[in-house]
């Protein structure tokens, strides 16, 4: 029984993760700005945060982008190389639309993003904000307006310690296959994040009742 029992720890440590703050990607956010170094995040596997698009606005002051993941080099340089990996697109002005990112090692879904302990990833858009603009390959948004994410991943054992719990990001359960979503109503995603949660949870218990059998 004894022998068994670091399974079970591991199974439960394996999905407890953090809900990192939102990051409203606009122009106007003020951690775009040269000054701000906001824009780079560290990051555990299994955290997640959520890049809100601008707010429902008529089409012509609504700004449109596409958010890629590129390598270093694109990102310093604020341009597309031959195979970007689209990450989302915020490019509806009569819907508020959210793009839900988990920093998972694997992927559920081929193609889907992996993040790696110890590694950098970056995102950037070089659409320039107007729906004719949004297909852009080179400069737009990234190079006038500094859109740009940069996420450090912190390598395995390590963890992000927060002095004030006040300040702390939100932790939970999370068991959802995905690694990222276009939203446009998330008013549900709590009630969802505590029902699978309960069902995981459930799940390992039996298998670790079972092994003690």
């Amino acid at each position: 029984m004894v022998r068994r029992l670091p399974i079970f720890v591991f199974l439960i440590a394996l999905v407890h993760g953090r809900r990192l703050d939102d990051v409203l990607w606009s122009s106007t956010n003020p951690i775009f700005e040269i000054s701000s170094n906001a824009h780079v995040i560290t990051a555990q596997v299994g955290d997640r945060l959520k890049i809100q698009c601008s707010a429902p606005t008529n089409a012509e002051d609504y700004e449109y982008s596409i958010i890629y993941a590129v390598s270093s080099e694109e990102y310093q340089h604020c341009y597309l190389g031959a195979n970007p990996h689209r990450v989302g697109a915020c490019d509806s002005p009569t819907t508020q639309q959210s793009l839900s990112i988990v920093f998972r090692q694997f992927s559920p879904t081929p193609g889907g993003l992996e993040f790696q302990p110890g590694q950098t990833y970056y995102f950037i858009t070089t659409s320039n904000g107007r729906s004719d603009g949004i297909d852009r390959r080179r400069g737009g948004l990234c190079e006038t307006n500094k859109m740009k994410l940069k996420f450090d991943i912190l390598p395995e054992g390590d963890h992000i310690i927060r002095p004030n719990p006040k300040f702390a990001a939100r932790t939970y359960e999370d068991t959802t296959p995905v690694m990222y979503i276009i939203h446009t109503d998330d008013s549900s995603e709590l009630d969802e994040d505590s029902a699978t949660s309960s069902a995981f949870l459930l799940a390992v218990t039996s298998v670790f009742l079972m092994h003690l059998l």
